[in-house]
Parts: structure tokens; C-alpha cells; sequence
């Protein structure tokens, strides 16, 4: 095997998505190509064989693009999308993460910052197709990153052009799309400018974490209506705009009244799943990873797991 699989979704977990007992899931695979995880005494079934198991029950693994955006920091952006990017790879999604945040937190997450001479987003957008293998930086099998750097800051003064900001982040991500990627997460910076521009115009599906307080509120707020503003000027349609409640505390008052904000103003953009306030999250990115590299069993992992079977469409597949 090229790597050690970090990233594994269990036999246990994979029988509790079909429906089956896991002696049954077990049966659909070679028992050589399976690895046991020792921390766990579970067995932990690699992306290429669960990739090939759910695409004959239907997953659907065509080329889509998401991003995660919110003007406001500190509301959970980069841990959605590092969590989601990890999951995704466990359910067999050919992954890469587009960090398009200067302060580079996505690429840190995993150790993969960029040396001085390697390329981020800002030295291939001109030329994706020329540039995009020496940016790619794996982490795991099925699993990439082009992590950022303080270069993308300069992103602002070259995509000054209402073309070359609808063309800069599509053409890299449809040169991920050549390369064999089905999936893009891009981690946007909190801030407006070029950069979200030019994500909104290349993205399918746009999820605005927010967590339980006003500014954070005040933040999607204006993150949705620039959204809708710039698809309008740019005479384009919107994305698939999602909206990700994290850091839900429900013995904290403001929590519940946000949700229920949000169920009444927005309730057909909602994810009917918050993510609760956990200490795993910081536990996780100190080790340099996200909560789905042990199979050990925890809200955080739950809520996430919850949220990209919805965002994925996972559950609604009849297994």
C-alpha cells in the first residue's frame, strides 16, 4: 500500500450506513486488503474498496466543488472543511483541500505548509494545467492539499478583472478535475475581496458556518447577501448556499435562539445538523489531524459524520 491510511472508515461504520451487520459488510472484501487498527481492535477498510463498494450501490462520486465561507472568523470554517475533506476520503471522495486563506490554518492543520520555493494558488491560477502537480501536497491516499501561503494576499491586486475573477479558482479546480479529483474543498479567507469572488463563481455548493453569538449571525448575513449580489453582477447562477451552525452549546441560551433564528428566516438553507461545542476539535488539530484519524467515538465525530452523509448525500442512497 502506498501509505499507512491515516484516514479509515471501520467495517462497524460502514455496516451502520447499509444497514447490515458487519460479518455481511465484511464479506464484500478481500480480508487481505483490510487492515486492523490495533487502537480499537476494529477493522478499518481502505478508500479505493469502499470507493468501488458504495459506487455499485450508487454514491455518486462525479466532480462537485464546495466551499466554506463566512466574512466573519472564528466560526468553525477551516475545522468544517478539513473534517468534511477527511470524511469524504474515508467514503472513497478523491479529495483535495484549495487553501485560499493567506493565514494558511488548513495547511497547518496537517503540517503542510508551503517551503519558499514551492507554489501555492497565486503562482498557478494563470496557468492551473502547467502548475498544479508541483503545488499538490499529499497527506494521505486520495488525499491532497494545495496549501496557501502569505503569497494569496496578493491575490486582490492582480484579479482586478471581472473575468479573471469568475476564471481564476474555476480553472484550478477543472484542472483538479483533470488530475482525477471528485471532490474540492476550498477554505475561503474571512474576508471579502478577489478571493471570494472568485470562489463563488466556481463553487456548487457554499456552506456559511456560523456559531452561537451576534457577530458571528451578523456574519453569514452578510456573507449570503454578497453571495446573491455577486452571482447577479456576474450573470451567474448561485451555488447550492447551505448554512453550518457550529460550536451548538445548548446550556447557553443565545445557542438556542440563533437556532431557532435560523429555522425561521432560513430554513431551506439549514443543515438540520449542529455541530456541538466539543474539545476534540483542539485535541485533534494539536496532533495535526482531524477527529476522523481514530475511530474512537465522540460527538465531534458524530456531528460530522451526520453532516457530510447530508452534504454527500450519503443517506438518501437505498443500500
Amino acid at each position: 500500500m502506498p501509505l499507512n491510511y491515516k484516514y479509515l472508515i471501520t467495517a462497524d461504520e460502514l455496516s451502520r450506513l447499509t444497514g447490515q451487520s458487519v460479518k455481511e459488510t465484511l464479506t464484500s472484501f478481500d480480508k487481505k486488503k483490510l487492515i486492523e487498527l490495533p487502537e480499537s481492535n476494529k477493522i478499518g477498510i481502505p478508500p479505493p474498496l469502499i470507493r468501488e463498494y458504495l459506487g455499485e450501490k450508487g454514491v455518486d462520486y462525479s466532480f462537485r466543488v464546495i466551499a466554506h465561507m463566512n466574512m466573519k472568523g472564528g466560526v468553525g470554517k477551516t475545522t468544517s472543511a478539513i473534517s468534511v475533506a477527511t470524511r469524504a476520503v474515508q467514503y472513497g471522495f478523491r479529495t483535495c483541500i484549495l487553501d485560499m486563506d493567506p493565514q494558511a490554518c488548513a495547511s497547518q492543520a496537517f503540517e503542510r505548509r508551503p517551503e519558499d520555493d514551492e507554489l501555492v494558488f497565486y503562482d498557478i491560477w494563470r496557468q492551473p494545467s502547467e502548475g498544479i502537480t508541483k503545488a499538490l501536497k499529499i497527506i494521505d491516499d486520495h488525499f491532497y492539499i494545495i496549501p496557501s501561503s502569505l503569497g494569496n494576499s496578493l491575490l486582490d491586486s492582480d484579479l482586478t478583472i471581472p473575468d479573471l475573477q469568475k476564471k481564476a479558482v474555476q480553472g484550478v479546480c477543472e484542472a483538479l478535475k483533470v488530475k482525477g479529483f471528485d471532490l474540492v474543498l476550498i477554505d475561503c479567507p474571512p474576508s471579502p475581496g478577489a478571493v471570494l469572488i472568485s470562489t463563488i463563481c466556481a463553487t456548487d455548493i457554499l456552506v456559511i458556518p456560523l456559531c452561537g453569538e451576534a457577530f458571528s449571525f451578523e456574519g453569514m448575513e452578510l456573507t449570503f447577501n454578497e453571495v446573491i449580489s455577486i452571482c447577479k453582477a456576474f450573470g451567474i447562477k448561485p451555488p447550492d448556499i447551505k448554512i453550518l451552525y457550529t460550536k451548538y452549546d445548548k446550556r447557553v441560551k443565545i445557542s438556542g435562539d440563533i437556532l431557532q433564528r435560523l429555522a425561521t428566516k432560513y430554513r431551506e438553507y439549514l443543515i438540520p445538523v449542529p455541530i456541538r461545542i466539543s474539545t476534540e476539535f483542539s485535541k485533534a488539530i494539536e496532533k495535526r489531524e482531524t477527529v476522523f484519524a481514530s475511530a474512537k467515538k465522540n460527538v465531534a465525530r458524530d456531528d460530522y459524520d451526520r453532516y457530510v452523509k447530508y452534504l454527500l448525500k450519503l443517506s438518501e442512497i437505498e443500500y
